[in-house]
């Protein structure tokens, strides 16, 4: 994807100006897609324009200051109305399929010493439009003492100032759309749609402004004897927010957290670990399916059938990559056996440094396998949280 600069030192409503008029256009372009998301969302099409008159008076904000102003100054050079580009931001986490996970990898002519986890993602939605609009973003402090370091990196959409998909010297995360959330009473349900209220007036963070807090937080000045993976993990575990799969790595480990309103499920692995949409675990509690706001019995019936699909290729999604994975683990300790035997019947030396490890190159190609990338796949990523760098992204173009 094209690569801009977003300047941190910067007034915040300066920030994005050069992106968005450079990209003005395209921006414009996707006013209709607050219709499509609220259609997809189980909205009746007779309810959008009223939707869109209580969205010019009640969405004005964010809850942070600073993404607030971010918005006002695309707002200012494309013409989209503000109330447009604050339901873009809070709501574009709905309904994404996605695949999101760390692999420890090594690259041939390295020594095993240097093998790390990498970080990969794909990101699935059905707008096409957003292709047009994907970028990667490298943010800087020109007003610091050393201004042209990037201290972080985002893939991510114009316009949305949040973080979806972000790396930073040692941490990246990722975020995936959970279609179902914890509930085992009424007041549970309440507690979780008035915490997606505040979120829509921006009374409350959404998750992926959390997520950039953490991208963009001076982690020296916080914390004894922790890292900044430890740091998050403890605070977002703690935080109310949406039902949503968080993916988190330092490049030693990759930690997945099945969040919830006020729940967090962790997982951790050093060599391998992945998660897509659904939930790898009946906990005891009868997980609810996000509801439409709608009582139209076909338009239910079309979600639970748009929900069912959503939880199939989600499967389907994990699968394909774990077999990927296992196919090259199963290669491997075929090759061991295979020297072990050498080394017992003729003394043969074994090269002990010899790569058993995936490589960068053949992560890629499991990205880019189907169905992990399939017909829905905005972009495919690999990020190195060691490094902090984003190591390779591919935008696909509309099927």
């Amino acid at each position: 994807p094209p690569r801009t600069v977003i300047d941190l030192s910067l007034p915040p409503r300066e920030r994005y100006k050069s992106l968005a008029r450079s990209q003005a256009d395209k921006l414009r372009s996707l006013a209709s897609l607050l219709d499509e998301l609220l259609l997809d969302y189980g909205v009746p099409w007779r309810l959008i324009k009223p939707l869109h008159m209580l969205s010019q008076v009640f969405l004005r904000q964010v809850r942070s200051s600073e993404e607030t102003e971010e918005l006002k100054g695309i707002a200012e050079v494309t013409g989209l109305p503000m109330y447009l580009l604050v339901a873009f931001n809070v709501l574009l986490d709905l309904l994404m399929g996605c695949t999101s996970g760390g692999v420890l990898s090594q690259e041939d002519s390295q020594p095993r010493s240097s093998a790390k986890m990498l970080h990969f993602r794909t990101l699935d939605w059905t707008m096409d439009p957003l292709r047009e609009v994907v970028v990667q973003l490298d943010f800087i402090r020109s007003k610091s003492s050393q201004p042209d370091t990037v201290l972080a990196s985002s893939i991510t959409y114009i316009g949305f100032v949040g973080v979806l998909t972000g790396v930073r010297p040692g941490l990246s995360l990722s975020l995936n759309f959970r279609a179902v959330h914890d509930a085992t009473s009424t007041k549970d349900q309440v507690r979780f749609y008035l915490h997606h209220l505040m979120v829509l007036l921006g009374r409350r963070p959404s998750i992926a402004s959390i997520l950039r807090h953490h991208l963009l937080a001076d982690y020296r000045s916080m914390g004894v004897g922790q890292s900044a993976l430890e740091l998050v993990i403890d605070n977002i575990a703690k935080r109310h927010t949406t039902a949503a799969y968080l993916i988190f790595s330092d490049g030693h480990s990759t930690i997945t957290m099945e969040k919830d309103y006020s729940t967090a499920l962790t997982d951790r692995s050093d060599t391998f670990i992945v998660r897509t949409n659904h939930d790898l675990n009946d906990h005891g509690v009868e997980p609810k399916p996000i509801p439409v706001v709608t009582e139209d019995v076909d338009i239910v019936r079309r979600a639970v059938h748009t929900l069912d699909e959503i939880l199939d290729e989600s499967r389907e999604r994990l699968g394909c990559i774990t077999k990927q994975y296992e196919t090259k683990m199963k290669m491997n300790r075929a090759s061991q056996r295979r020297s072990a035997r050498a080394l017992r019947q003729n003394s043969a030396q074994v090269d002990k440094e010899a790569n058993l490890l995936p490589t960068r190159t053949e992560i890629i190609q499991w990205l880019c396998t189907w169905t992990t990338t399939n017909e829905s796949t905005h972009y495919s990523v690999v990020m190195d949280p060691k490094a902090g760098k984003v190591v390779w992204c591919r935008v696909y173009p509309r099927p």
